[in-house]
């Protein structure tokens, strides 16, 4: 008897496994997915390659909840994915803890955090570090680190009794023996400078004399025209001087939905022969990169004029006449003033428009900035 009721049991076991691993239909009565609001979309954002090189959308000053900001390391690369990026960094401040119960003992942290998300998303992730003091330094970003660590958090001149010391202006005074060290440690890794945010945070753009002789030692490879919400008309004036290349970055705290909502986020445009890290690497060394903001572009001007010319597609419907159908491809706005227009003439993106532009004429980009000067040229 008690061996048949051990069958019986063995049996209903068996089936009530047997049931279990049966698949659900997709969709019933019990449980319908919605599709609609699947969270796994991409934002594409359209940019042309050009002759050469694929063009890649970055953001190179990022930051998470391992530092000061409200977003993980793998929100962030999620984040990139779904609105169109490419390549992103991962620069904790070194030495600054705000968020209670995190503090970093390893910095290399966010970066295996992100790599790691990156490999499901087909997003490049660049380990990096914001190298974080008070002005004159300011900050400043050390990209393609093979360690993060090294770096010092004794930032500030302190007194006997640990209290920090401040100069006439109430700044904060940096301690310059670990400041140099620690752009030591970047430079042994061979690392990409980049100066951040040179107008905050007291509104004031200024070139002090350690940025100077770090241009002229060749120590500050690119600095940023856009951070964030806000940009520096002066940078212009440095790629002019100095031929410093100028990137836009959204030097992320928030969620970057929150910041710019629809618009199309701040980018730096790089243009590589591949979209890995050594492939960026290369680009940006080779100052193959553009910086692209509220619809307006800066940076080398006969690289802007290759995306323009990838980005407008003409059709001559009268050649006598000048009558053009122009389609503009690309999500990049292009403001232009040419011949008696008094206002200007706009290929919006993703559209065509017929314009009458007589053989010869040149076009002044007036959101394209090559320096102080805006970019000018003929599309046809």
């Amino acid at each position: 008897m008690k061996r048949f009721l051990l069958v019986i049991v063995a049996c209903c076991t068996a089936l009530s496994v047997a049931e279990a691993k049966q698949k659900m239909p997709e969709n019933s009565d019990d449980r319908v997915y919605c599709y609609e609001l699947n969270p796994e979309r991409r934002r594409i954002v359209a940019i042309p390659n050009i002759d050469g090189y694929i063009t890649l959308k970055g953001d190179f000053h990022m930051h998470t909840s391992y530092d000061d900001a409200t977003v993980s390391p793998q929100g962030r690369v999620r984040e990139a994915w779904a609105e169109g990026l490419d390549v992103i960094a991962m620069t904790p401040h070194i030495g600054v803890h705000k968020n209670k119960g995190i503090r970093l003992k390893d910095y290399n942290i966010p970066y295996e955090l992100a790599a790691k998300e990156a490999k499901k998303w087909g997003v490049t992730v660049i380990k990096g570090v914001e190298i974080t003091r008070a002005k004159p330094f300011g900050h400043m970003n050390a990209l393609f680190l093979s360690d993060c660590n090294g770096f010092s958090e004794k930032r500030y001149v302190r007194d006997a009794d640990g209290k920090l010391l401040t100069n006439k202006d109430g700044v904060k005074i940096n301690d310059e023996q670990t400041l140099a060290a620690d752009l030591a440690r970047a430079e042994e890794q061979n690392a990409f400078i980049l100066w951040n945010h040179p107008g905050w945070p007291d509104k004031k753009c200024t070139m002090y004399p350690v940025h100077k002789k770090m241009l002229e030692e060749g120590r500050i490879h690119a600095v940023e025209l856009f951070n964030a919400h806000e940009w520096y008309p002066k940078v212009l004036d440095w790629f002019d001087k100095y031929e410093l290349p100028m990137m836009a970055n959204t030097d992320a705290h928030s969620p970057t939905g929150m910041d710019y909502g629809k618009l199309v986020r701040p980018m730096t445009i790089v243009f590589a022969k591949e979209n890995t890290v050594e492939g960026v690497r290369e680009a940006l060394f080779a100052k193959r990169f553009l910086a692209f903001f509220a619809q307006k572009l800066a940076g080398d001007g006969d690289l802007i004029k290759q995306l323009i010319t990838k980005s407008l597609q003409v059709r001559v419907l009268d050649a006598k006449k000048g009558l053009l159908e122009v389609t503009n491809i690309s999500d990049i706005e292009f403001t232009t003033m040419y011949g008696d227009h008094m206002n200007p003439v706009i290929f919006s993106p993703r559209e065509a428009r017929r314009v009458t532009v007589p053989k010869g004429t040149v076009l002044n980009f007036t959101n394209c900035f090559a320096g102080r000067n805006t970019v000018k040229m003929e599309i046809w």
